[in-house]
């Protein structure tokens, strides 16, 4: 920390990029009901790290869109380490911005993004997230 009579300044530039993520995983193979839809369960949530994520820039939203198609939700982009390959997968539930599983009566509950896909880089994954929009009812 560099102080100064005027101000004070960080020297530890990543402090403030790097935020808690939990993830819930989708429970698989996943139960039927009587129509043979699927029943979406969660694991309980565990905590994944302390991670820098960052919403997608221009370009990669329009990747993004040309892959999944228009949104109306936020977008954002977590690289993993390639070692937690098998911790995460698409359709997981993630905890980000500081939402926590705290509290939950049902697994999943308080998430607030959607793993959309995970991308395999060099040494590490690219995962994309979805804002959950939820009704408020």
């Amino acid at each position: 920390m560099i102080n100064n009579d005027f101000f004070q300044i960080s020297t530890d530039t990543t402090s403030n990029a790097r935020k808690d993520i939990y993830i819930a995983r989708k429970k698989r193979p996943a139960k039927l009901d009587e129509y043979n839809n699927e029943i979406v369960e969660y694991e309980k949530p565990f905590f994944f790290g302390n991670m820098n994520y960052q919403p997608l820039t221009w370009k990669t939203l329009q990747s993004y869109m040309s892959v999944y198609g228009e949104t109306q939700s936020n977008v954002v982009q977590l690289l993993v380490d390639i070692s937690d390959a098998d911790r995460i997968s698409p359709f997981d539930l993630a905890y980000l911005y500081g939402t926590t599983p705290d509290g939950e009566t049902v697994n999943g509950d308080n998430a607030n993004y959607l793993v959309k896909a995970c991308r395999p880089q060099n040494t590490k994954i690219m995962v994309i997230l979805e804002e959950i929009i939820k009704n408020k009812e």
